[in-house]
């Protein structure tokens, strides 16, 4: 299975978790969608101009932190919440991030983020275990 089957999987996997997830996407290096998007269904927040933007601004975030891996270790994932949506982030291989948004109203995001991360390592795709 190629990397960008194997993304698509995952995004796939984690929109079943639960219908509280409003977007999944695995964007690269660079900040480009490369797998996942919107749940069917659901409107973005920001208008379809404003998400590159968003995806670059997670990557430079992340390469940013690998800053104080050598203090800290590597980054797990990174989560924040605001005042209208909730977002978990993980690194995946080769310099990929895993974004997805959830909705404020989800109560169980730290279970969501625990099922993220088993399935990110069950598939071989998180970076800090590899």
């Amino acid at each position: 299975m190629s990397s960008a089957e194997s993304f698509e999987l995952l995004c796939d996997n984690i929109f079943a978790l639960s219908p509280n997830i409003r977007f999944v996407g695995v964007i690269n290096g660079m900040g480009d969608l490369v797998a996942g998007g919107m749940r069917e269904g659901v409107q973005s927040m920001e208008d379809k101009d404003s998400s590159p933007k968003l995806y670059l601004e997670f990557a430079l975030r992340s390469e940013m932190r690998k800053d104080q891996d050598a203090e800290f270790g590597k980054t797990i994932y990174s989560f924040s919440e605001r005042e209208k949506i909730k977002f978990a982030v993980f690194p995946l291989l080769q310099s990929h991030l895993l974004m997805v948004s959830i909705e404020k109203k989800e109560t169980n995001h730290n279970g969501l983020i625990e099922n993220i991360l088993n399935l990110t390592m069950e598939n071989d795709l998180h970076a800090t275990y590899t």
